[in-house]
């Protein structure tokens, strides 16, 4: 087992520790994207009101729309700090040609210039030397089948959550408010992700040193054709599909 291996994942952790990488949720991202850019107080129709440069940037932006810009900054925020606007949907509702596809095009677009500055990179892992194993056939190498974030699976190394807590403090040198905060994020492992993860477990008798051995941290792929960060959906019944874009 070779160090630069196995410290890949560690390497990664390590980064997020010493904030040259981040792990963040969507909403989380998306509130720091806009909060980070310059915001004006404005006055519109005898309003007062808030203009939020990034939707005012570029050859082609976003032109008025300023309570549907308020409103989403509102709910963006308000989600990304673990409001009830994180189990809703903001919808976009009006009359064809109004601006929605635009808006929600416009904002993917600035989400993904965002996602490729390296310290908003997003990454996932992948498992290799599965020939090891001696039972996926000729299958080598397995990335997460839903891009999961390597810090996901830092926060299911082990069996319990406190033994993994205890591993990224000891190793990683997160305090306890800061594992606190990064586990407002926790989710476990897929079901693909968990199944393999539990056969490593097992080669290597649990060591987990052998263990990280099998894990490589890979860039998120952001082809806006893949839909991997951002994409659309069409709606499933065409009363919603005429009214909203997802």
């Amino acid at each position: 087992m070779s160090a630069s291996t196995q410290s890949d994942l560690l390497h990664h952790l390590k980064a997020i520790k010493e904030k040259q990488r981040v792990f963040e949720n969507a909403f989380q991202g998306v509130a720091r994207m806009i909060l980070e850019s310059q915001i004006e107080k404005v006055v519109v129709n005898g309003k007062t009101t808030y203009d939020f440069s990034i939707f005012r940037s570029g050859k082609k932006h976003v032109i008025g729309m300023y309570d549907e810009v308020n409103s989403f900054v509102s709910y963006v925020k308000d989600a990304a700090e673990g409001g009830s606007s994180a189990e809703m949907a903001f919808v976009l509702v009006g009359e064809p040609g109004n601006g929605k596809t635009f808006f929600v095009e416009f904002l993917c677009n600035r989400y993904r210039e965002f996602l490729s500055e390296p310290r908003n990179r997003k990454y996932t892992f992948r498992f290799n030397n599965l020939e090891k194993l001696g039972h996926y056939g000729r299958i080598n190498t397995i990335e997460s089948q839903t891009y999961e974030d390597p810090m996901v699976l830092g926060m299911n190394l082990f069996d319990t959550i406190n033994e993994s807590k205890e591993y990224l403090s000891k190793t990683c040198g997160f305090t306890d408010k800061e594992l606190e905060t990064l586990y407002d994020n926790y989710r476990p492992l897929g079901a693909c992700s968990g199944y393999i993860w539990n056969d490593i477990r097992n080669y290597t008798g649990g060591n987990i040193d052998d263990m990280l051995s099998f894990i490589d941290v890979v860039p998120v792929p952001l082809t806006e054709s893949l839909g991997t960060v951002t994409g659309k959906y069409p709606a499933k019944d065409k009363m919603t599909s005429s009214a909203v874009d997802l």
